[in-house]
């Protein structure tokens, strides 16, 4: 797993596989059903899908807390993929993740990105689009690039 969490990929707007992804029921800390579009509230978004046991993903939520700061009009959303969920409640206190959480407890969002692992970062358009694509770590400098050029 951890040499496929180093595969390194981007593109400029989704495929028809991440059709529909905005729209794919998750749970929120609170257990209710909720999906992306829904958290976003008409805003484009920043989704990061991790889990608990992702050593990139641990570095990302850093970069997740300063494009919120950076660009409060962007939808910050962390999505975990699979894990139980007092381990991402640990997670979440542990690294102050300060982010949108929600919870995709089968992966389909990950399947329906076309993505081998996490971590994943995509950017929605305000339309729930998928704008921009990357499977694998990312830093801050390629995550503000992207939210640019998606505007």
């Amino acid at each position: 797993m951890l040499l496929l969490s180093g595969v390194v990929g981007a593109v400029a707007c989704g495929g028809a596989e991440d059709a529909g992804v905005a729209s794919i029921p998750v749970i929120d800390l609170d257990g209710r059903e909720t999906t992306v579009a829904e958290e976003a509230d008409g805003r484009m978004a920043l989704v990061s899908l991790w889990a608990v046991w992702c050593q990139p993903c641990k570095k990302e939520i850093p970069v997740l807390d300063e494009i919120a700061v950076e660009h409060p009009d962007v939808a910050v959303i962390a999505l975990n993929i699979g894990d139980e969920e007092s381990a991402i409640r640990d997670f979440v206190d542990e690294f102050s993740v300060k982010a949108t959480v929600v919870i995709d407890r089968d992966g389909d969002v990950l399947s329906a990105l076309g993505a081998p692992t996490v971590p994943v970062t995509v950017i929605l358009g305000s339309d729930g689009e998928v704008r921009w694509k990357h499977i694998g770590a990312v830093d801050a400098d390629i995550v503000r690039a992207a939210v640019t050029d998606a505007r």
